[in-house]
């Protein structure tokens, strides 16, 4: 299972805004999470919070290239998070090894961007959003009894228009979203959950990323970002042991350490 450790350079991410704004906070952030366990470190510029600013494609690049060579010279795999065309294309530029979408590529613009840097390009997660918007929205369409055919549905016809576009399907790892990118119900999130495994089977490689999120705290009487670390061990762990492929997370230090006693009562 790979790891992917959340690094948000943002003003305003839900739980953790404004704390790495600064090159050397943000420096040794990433590589605290990467020594307590996280294999890549996915870096982000521009909140999806639906209460954050919006910042120019300049600044996004801004805060994020920098931290690029410093990664890449002690070797640390590194995923951009942005849906931004114009970062897009500065990453592939960049060597990064993935990119992570929450809107999936949709602009037409960006898919002509992979495509064009097909034979070179990092691996790309693509995200189920219930608005396939730039922040996370409540107000969702979506039902329990239907949320993953959608969702399979989704998926399939991103595939077809990638394989359209030359881009091949090892390329592509499937995120079937979390909380508000589903809906306000924390339903939507348990059921996705419950079916997590049907879904891998489906689309192979799956990343997911429960951290801190939003149906946690509502589910266990309204806990805010800060009092969620129990639940989302919890569910990473389930994740875990139903073979997940990847998961995204702010604290990879408590996922690695339950691993590894989940490992060690199994060998007793």
């Amino acid at each position: 299972m790979k790891i992917f450790g959340i690094l948000n350079r943002t003003e305003d991410s839900f739980s953790d805004g404004g704390k790495y704004i600064s090159l050397q906070s943000a420096t040794e952030k990433a590589l605290e999470l990467f020594h307590d366990g996280a294999h890549v470190i996915d870096i982000g510029a521009q909140s999806s919070n639906p209460d954050a600013k919006k910042i120019s494609s300049d600044e996004e690049w801004s805060r994020i290239q920098p931290l690029i060579p410093i990664l890449k010279q002690k070797k640390i795999p590194i995923s951009i998070d942005t849906y931004r065309k114009e970062v897009i294309e500065k990453s592939i530029l960049a060597n990064v090894d993935y990119i992570n979408c929450i809107n999936s590529f949709k602009e037409e613009e960006s898919l002509e961007i992979l495509s064009t840097h097909s034979k070179n390009l990092p691996e790309l997660i693509l995200m189920f959003s219930h608005n396939e918007a730039e922040v996370a929205e409540k107000q969702s369409y979506l039902k329990t009894e239907t949320v993953i055919s959608t969702i399979l549905k989704y998926f399939d016809n991103k595939i077809n228009q990638f394989l359209k576009k030359n881009i091949p399907l090892e390329k592509l790892i499937f995120d079937p979203g979390m909380g508000f990118f589903l809906g306000e119900d924390a339903n939507l999130s348990l059921k996705v959950l419950k079916e997590i495994d049907y879904i891998q089977r489906k689309l192979q490689r799956v990343l997911v990323s429960v951290s801190r999120k939003s149906f946690i705290g509502n589910v266990l009487g309204g806990l805010p970002p800060s009092g969620r670390a129990a639940g989302t061990l919890a569910l990473e762990l389930y994740l875990y042991d139903l073979g997940i492929f990847a998961l995204r997370t702010h604290e990879p230090k408590q996922i690695t350490q339950g691993i590894i006693l989940r490992n060690r009562m199994k060998e007793i």
